[in-house]
Parts: structure tokens; C-alpha cells; sequence
């Protein structure tokens, strides 16, 4: 026999068949095979009446006591809403008193449903039990429901004659009266539901009692049984015990095998002398796609090493796998391996290949191999974080270098010279600049960070994106006018969506410095916003130089600057406007002809984005 990866090291010893069973075996069997069943059944039976009662109980009663409580103070209520009205003839007592009417209503209206249960639960018990009816039974608690409603029906009727006409002394002893007879009857009704659900209780408590007599009972009963079957079985062991060891020493050694290969996360392929596979571990199957039925006898080349990973085929004939595994030889595998997956896909392995013998004789080879492209797309990330850590290094020494040299210089002429104050006010905002354009760079700096990091969040309110536009443009007008460059905002009316007003206006101006920094003098910019659907749509475009097709892809990366660094940009003003896109929900989008300009586009829904608090109230609902 083999086991599911197809390895036959050791043999199985086929077990020594034991003589049938004799008459009182069986007997044994069956009567504890009777008393287990009993255990079973008798618990779920004594179970499943005991949660009817409580059942009953929960449900039922207990609710039908609060609302029967309940009724007696609406009664007490409406009680007090007439006599206030008769001693100070306020109108608003009678707004109340009906108010008191309605919810009278509804109580009546659930303690008439939860009456027909308790009397349909009173007329089960009386045709299952041969126990005495109950002393209130004279009439059901659903008859004295309905009584009591049309009790109040007619009281409060009768109240509301006094709203209209007025009171008169017989009508106050009537009013006075009708209400004593109906808080009777509800403390009788009370009382009714209170013993019916004592009465239930009670019976919860003798249900369990006779079910832990009879469990008592039944494990006596399980014990001998118990007892039974061990001096049975004793009888037979001495059948078993030395095809038991045999067996034992076994299992344990295939155990051994078995784990061994299936606690790998490496495959493990075994193959004979001539090549074809005659086992694969679980490993194995599951990064070659194969079973084990389906690979085993296969040719391992033409499996899986018979092209190279450009796809060109490999001679079997000048294979170095079959010719160490057929010479004994170990053998590891060079850069560039490559193994095929079922689909016809390569994916970059190592493996290594091992001589198997058996004793003195050479019996086939082990191949051993891992899938290596986690391990290569790591080391590509690895790569492209030193990459991205190297071009923060080179931004915070050239781009923050030059306004800093600018800050120092100008600090160094005002603490060093006397100048009038025209010349200081002058340096002094030459300062003001340097430190604003440092403050911008980092805080781009932490904004690339909080969306790189996933944390980057806006705060949406209903905005008119027009006027975003225009409060954006503002801030670039003495710039594009100092390089004759036209500046527009292309306005079709109101265009109202969910946003964050502050980070649009951010991504906006980063696209708006974009476009005048790379528009040549004379060219032109405009900014406009419209709808699409249930999107908005805002965009920059500016007839400058446009973007070549292999960078317009990563255009929106981190520290990318189209393929070029102008001076004027640390490449993360693409990056945030991305950012601030997929923070709303939404995307960042470029079209571009080159050498024709530009049209960077902010596609945002109308909605706005879920913010966190109308996350956890959706989560509540």
C-alpha cells in the first residue's frame, strides 16, 4: 500500500484476523450500545419539555405579569389625568388622559394575545396530566382579559362625559367606583398570572428532578454495562496484543516519514533511475498543481524542467538533473531556475537533488525544491524601499538646501550689515519665502508618509467646487501673469459635492504649480469642474510640453517628475493629489499628448467618502 504522497518505504503487515465474537459478546454490545442511547435520549427528552416551560415562562409569562402591572398604573394615571382635570379644568389633562388611552390599548391588545398562550399552555397540562384544575379556571385568563377590557371600555367612557359635560357628585362616586372595580379585577388578574407562573416553575423543578433520578439510573446502569464490555475485551486481548506491536512499530516509522515530508513548506519529489516520478509530498503538489495520481509515472523533465525560463525547450538528452540523479550524484540548482507550473507558467525556484539509496543500492534520486518568488518580490521591495529612502536623502539635501542657504545668507546680512529699512525688509522676506517653502516641502514630506502609511484622512463637507476652483486659481494669478501665461476657471454653474475643502484646494494647487511651472511663457492653464454622473470630475489642463506614454503610468508614483528633475519640484505633488483622490474615494487621471499638454483630472464622487463616524453608526444600524 501507499500513502497519499505515493512513498513506499516500509511495508505494511497485513493484521491477524480474530476469531467472530461469541452470543454474549454481542449481548454486551447491545446493552451498552442500549445504554448509551438511553443517555442520549433521556437528557434531550427531559431537556427539550423542561425548555418549553421556560420557554413558556420567558416568553409568556414573565411578560404577561409586567404588562398586567403595567395596566393597573395606566389606570392609576388615567385616574389622576380626570381628577386633575376636574379640579383645575386644564385642557391639557385631557391630551394626557387619551394619551394614557392609547397605550391602555396596546397593553390590553399584547395581554390578550399572551392570555390565549397561557390558557392553550393550562389546557395542555390539564389533557397530559390527570392533576386538578386550577381554582381560577372558572373562566380562562383570556375571558378575564376581555372582561376587564370592556370594563375599562365602559369607564372610561364614562370619563370622558366628564371631559364634555362636566362633573356631578354621582358622576364622581361613579368615576371613583369603576375605577376601584377595575384595579380589583387587574390585581386579580395579577394574581392569576403570578400562580400560573409559580405553577410552571414548579414543574420545571419536578421535570429536573425525575430526569437527575433517571440520569442517576442510567449511569448505574452505563457502569455495569461498563464492566461488561471490559471483561469482554479482556478476553480478546491477548488475541491482538502481538499484531498490536507489530503494527505499532510500524505506523510509528511511517509516521516519521510522513511528517518529515508533510512539515515542509519545500517540495519534496522522489524519482526512480529512470527519470519519472514515483512520489510528491504535499508541498510539492500544491506549487507544481498537480495530485499525486496525476504526476506519479510522469517524466520529471518533461514535467517540469523542459524549457528555460524564456521558454525555450530544454534537451532531455543533456539534462543535468536525470544524469546526476542516474550517476548518484547531488546536484544544485544555478541562478535563473526556473520549474513549470501545471498551467504552463515558470515560476523561479532553487532545488537541490539528493541520491536515495536503499542500503547499498541506488534505488532513484530526491528532488527538493522551493518556490523563490515571495522571496524575489521581497528583495525587489527591499530594493525600491532603499530606492525611495535614497530619493527622501536626496530631496532633503538639494531641495531643502537651497531656501535654507537662502535663509542663512539673508539672516547672516541682517545680523551682520546696517541696512536701511527697505533692505531689511527685504532680506526679511526673502527669509519668509525660504522658511514657506520649507514649511511646504515637509509638510508634502508628512502627507506622502500619512498616505503611504494608509492614514491620510479628509473630512468632507458639502462644498461648490467652482468656488474651490476660484479660491485656487487666486493663489497663482501674479505668477502666471509674471510669465504671460493665461489662467482661467471655465465655470458652467454650481458644482456641489462632498469634499474636503482644505485638501481639494491642496490638490488642485499642486496640479495648478505643476502646469505653470511647465508651461512655456504665452501658453495657457485652465481649471475646471463638472458633473459625471454621480462623480465630479475637476481638472488642470495646460498647454505645456504633455507627458511621454512610458511615464504617464507612474506619473502619480512618489518622487516621480516625469521622467525629469526641472529644480522647482521634490516629485510629491502627483503623489498627494493621489492620494487626496483615493482618500475621497475616487481616482487621479492624466491624458496627455506630447509636445500638445496636459489634462490632470480629479474623479471624487458626489457623496463624499464614508468618514468613521458614519462607519460605526452603519455598523450599529
Amino acid at each position: 500500500m501507499t500513502d497519499k504522497t505515493g512513498w513506499q518505504p516500509f511495508s505494511r503487515i497485513e493484521p491477524q484476523v480474530p476469531r467472530p465474537p461469541s452470543a454474549r459478546g454481542l449481548w454486551a454490545l447491545g446493552f451498552v450500545a442500549l445504554a448509551l442511547i438511553a443517555l442520549v435520549a433521556v437528557p434531550s427528552y427531559f431537556g427539550y419539555r423542561v425548555a418549553a416551560v421556560q420557554g413558556m415562562i420567558i416568553n409568556v409569562g414573565e411578560p404577561a405579569t409586567r404588562l398586567s402591572a403595567k395596566l393597573g398604573l395606566l389606570k392609576a394615571r388615567q385616574m389622576a389625568r380626570v381628577e386633575g382635570f376636574l379640579l383645575s379644568r386644564d385642557g391639557s389633562f385631557r391630551e394626557y388622559y387619551r394619551a394614557a388611552i392609547v397605550e391602555e390599548d396596546a397593553v390590553l391588545d399584547s395581554l390578550a394575545v399572551f392570555a390565549r398562550e397561557l390558557d392553550q399552555d393550562v389546557l395542555g397540562e390539564l389533557q397530559s396530566d390527570s392533576s386538578p384544575a386550577p381554582i381560577y379556571l372558572d373562566r380562562t385568563v383570556f375571558e378575564r382579559v376581555a372582561a376587564l377590557s370592556s370594563e375599562s371600555f365602559d369607564w372610561r367612557f364614562n370619563n370622558i362625559q366628564l371631559f364634555e359635560q362636566g362633573p356631578t357628585e354621582d358622576a364622581r362616586a361613579q368615576l371613583r367606583q369603576g375605577y376601584e372595580d377595575l384595579q380589583r379585577a387587574t390585581r386579580d388578574l395579577d394574581l392569576i398570572i403570578a400562580q400560573h407562573v409559580s405553577a410552571s416553575r414548579s414543574r420545571v423543578v419536578t421535570e429536573q428532578r425525575l430526569q437527575a433520578r433517571i440520569m442517576l439510573a442510567l449511569a448505574f446502569v452505563a457502569l455495569l454495562a461498563t464492566l461488561i464490555v471490559g471483561r469482554v475485551a479482556y478476553r480478546y486481548r491477548a488475541l491482538t496484543v502481538e499484531r498490536e506491536t507489530r503494527r505499532r512499530v510500524a505506523v510509528q516509522q511511517r509516521r516519521e516519514a510522513d511528517a518529515l515530508l508533510e512539515a515542509t513548506d519545500d517540495g519534496v519529489l522522489g524519482m526512480d533511475l529512470g527519470g519519472r516520478c514515483v512520489s510528491l509530498n504535499r508541498a510539492g503538489a500544491r506549487l507544481l498543481g498537480y495530485t499525486v495520481s496525476e504526476i506519479r509515472g510522469r517524466d520529471v523533465h518533461a514535467t517540469i524542467f523542459h524549457s528555460d525560463r524564456e521558454g525555450r525547450a530544454e534537451d532531455r538528452s543533456s539534462s543535468s538533473l536525470l544524469s546526476a540523479a542516474a550517476k548518484g550524484k547531488a546536484l544544485e540548482s544555478g541562478d535563473g531556475a526556473v520549474l513549470w507550473h501545471r498551467r504552463g507558467i515558470p515560476f523561479p525556484a532553487r532545488w537541490s537533488l539528493l541520491p536515495m539509496i536503499d542500503g547499498t543500492d541506488l534505488i532513484g534520486a530526491v528532488l527538493t525544491f522551493a518556490d523563490m518568488t515571495e522571496t524575489f518580490e521581497r528583495e525587489a521591495e527591499l530594493r525600491r524601499a532603499v530606492r525611495q529612502r535614497e530619493d527622501v536623502v536626496s530631496i532633503v539635501s538639494h531641495d531643502l538646501q537651497n531656501p535654507l542657504s537662502v535663509t542663512i545668507a539673508a539672516a547672516e546680512i541682517l545680523l551682520d550689515l546696517s541696512l536701511d529699512e527697505q533692505e531689511r525688509r527685504r532680506q526679511a522676506e526673502m527669509i519668509h519665502r525660504s522658511g514657506k517653502r520649507m514649511q511646504g516641502l515637509i509638510g508634502d514630506l508628512l502627507d506622502a508618509s500619512r498616505i503611504e502609511a494608509g492614514i491620510f484622512v479628509v473630512r468632507p463637507s458639502k462644498e461648490d467646487l467652482v468656488m474651490l476652483l476660484d479660491e485656487a486659481v487666486s493663489l497663482f494669478e501674479m505668477r502666471a501673469s509674471s510669465r504671460s501665461i493665461n489662467l482661467s476657471v471655465e465655470n458652467t454653474g454650481p458644482v456641489v459635492a462632498r469634499v474636503d475643502r482644505d485638501r481639494v484646494i491642496q490638490a488642485v494647487s499642486n496640479l495648478l504649480d505643476n502646469a505653470i511651472r511647465l508651461t512655456p511663457e504665452g501658453g495657457s492653464v485652465t481649471a475646471s469642474s463638472t458633473y459625471d454622473g454621480s462623480w465630479v470630475r475637476v481638472s488642470v489642463t495646460d498647454s505645456g510640453p504633455g507627458v511621454a506614454p512610458d511615464v504617464g503610468g507612474r506619473i502619480f508614483d512618489r518622487f516621480s517628475q516625469g521622467g525629469k528633475r526641472d529644480g522647482g519640484s521634490a516629485g510629491l505633488g502627483l503623489a498627494i493629489v493621489k492620494g487626496v483622490a483615493s482618500a475621497h474615494g475616487g481616482s487621479a487621471e492624466v491624458d496627455s499628448t506630447l509636445g500638445k499638454g496636459s489634462t490632470f483630472t480629479l474623479k471624487l464622487p458626489v457623496d463624499g467618502p464614508v468618514t468613521e463616524g458614519e462607519q460605526v453608526a452603519d455598523d450599529l444600524n
